[in-house]
């Protein structure tokens, strides 16, 4: 071999060489791994980075997360979602191949959780931005999943146990005596039914009050929607999972319902009255932990099929902390209104066969010493309500059409 041939080899050599031990940065566009590792949200509360996670659940978005995102090397990652599954407080999913883009990395990949949870994934992430989608979603079947739509039984959907049905209190009075119907009626009138989710979504089959209908009215009688009325609910606004068939977590996305509040305001062009973003803003402060940690129910048997073939109910120790915001939307209401007999502001709301019944239960009292009473006696009295669901919508019908029964509480 010439002189001249040798030079060139060792110049490819060197050149091999060099290409080589450049490879890992000149592969990944100069992508450093410390500038991708890191925890990216998309939380509302956290306004500094709030838009650095892009997130999706079964293609629709989902905002209100941490992810934390983790590569040492720039060829595998370790990725953490925070609260974004049901059930899961944290979801690893480790060693996840990279795949070197134009300023990116992109990777895909399917995991099953170990509460049973399986999904895909599929993201990229660059510098300041991870994008990824959650999509073939699937939590562990269970009793409510098996039967997918569960009905609201109109005109009896609230349980009660309230004081044990003692009248001896303020608020046993109330809700045993008119609260009770009110609710119901209520329920009646907003909700026709509750789809749990194979993904783990719940829907709710849902319409509005008309503007005419005063709450009050709602005492006796409930709003018979026309079918066309109801309409189902956007996703990703309450999540839900089932342990042991006997406990049901209601997991509120508040961020995302928000968000949702938020949408629908503008779409009825309002004023700019801030009075809701406030009662808004206090309620996530407080309410925000059921984002991670579920709100408790028990699936009950009905004792009573004529009522529902099951009772979703609300333990009092799940909404005990919400009764200190009664203090917080006093702070809402003028002085001359909280030192105003009640009867003064809410007579025309009641319906006039209950007027009587109002006056007597009410003693005259002014509306603030009325919220002092229900906060002191929420902490004091047993409370138990919830909600009765038939498995199949043509019962829920024909109960409907029978005559309306005098409830006793269970």
């Amino acid at each position: 071999m010439d002189r001249k041939s040798i030079c060139s080899l060792l110049c490819a050599m060197m050149l091999a060489i060099l290409l080589i031990s450049c490879n890992d940065e000149d592969d990944y566009d100069s992508l450093s791994p410390a500038e991708l590792s890191g925890t990216y949200s998309n939380k509302l509360s956290a306004p500094t980075n709030g838009d650095s996670l892009i997130l999706s659940y079964n293609g629709n978005i989902f905002i209100g997360k941490y992810v934390e995102f983790k590569t040492d090397d720039g060829k595998t990652a370790h990725i953490i979602l925070k609260y974004v599954l049901p059930h899961d407080t944290e979801t690893a999913i480790p060693g996840i191949s990279l795949t070197a883009g134009s300023g990116s990395y992109s990777f895909s990949g399917g995991v099953t959780t170990s509460t049973g949870t399986a999904f895909h994934y599929l993201g990229s992430i660059q510098t300041g931005k991870l994008i990824l989608e959650l999509s073939d979603i699937t939590i562990p079947e269970n009793r409510l999943t098996m039967n997918g739509t569960w009905y609201v039984a109109h005109e009896n959907a609230s349980y009660y146990n309230v004081d044990n049905g003692s009248m001896q209190t303020m608020i046993g009075m109330l809700y045993n005596l008119v609260g009770g119907k009110l609710v119901s009626n209520l329920i009646s009138s907003l909700l026709d039914g509750l789809t749990f989710q194979a993904d783990g979504n719940i829907i709710a089959r849902y319409a509005p009050l008309p503007d005419s209908v005063r709450i009050g009215s709602l005492i006796g009688n409930y709003i018979k929607h026309p079918a066309n009325d109801w309409n189902a609910s956007p996703p990703n606004l309450a999540t839900y999972y089932v342990d042991d068939n006997t406990s049901l977590y209601v997991i509120p996305q508040i961020d995302m319902i928000i968000r949702q509040v938020m949408i629908n305001r503008q779409t009825k062009a309002n004023s700019g009255d801030s009075s809701m973003e406030n009662a808004l803003l206090a309620a996530y402060q407080k309410i925000n932990t059921w984002s991670t940690t579920g709100i408790k129910m028990t699936i009950r048997e009905s004792e009573d099929p004529a009522k529902g073939d099951l009772i979703l109910l609300l333990d009092k120790s799940e909404i005990q902390e919400l009764f200190a915001l009664l203090e917080i939307v006093k702070v809402f209401i003028p002085e001359e209104t909280l030192n105003a007999p009640v009867m003064d502001l809410i007579g025309n709301l009641i319906p006039p066969q209950f007027v009587s019944i109002a006056a007597i239960l009410l003693k005259g009292k002014t509306f603030g010493a009325i919220l002092n009473q229900l906060s002191q006696e929420l902490n004091t009295i047993p409370i138990e309500i919830g909600i009765y669901l038939y498995k199949d919508k043509n019962l829920s019908l024909i109960h409907i059409s029978e005559p309306t029964r005098r409830r006793g509480i269970s």
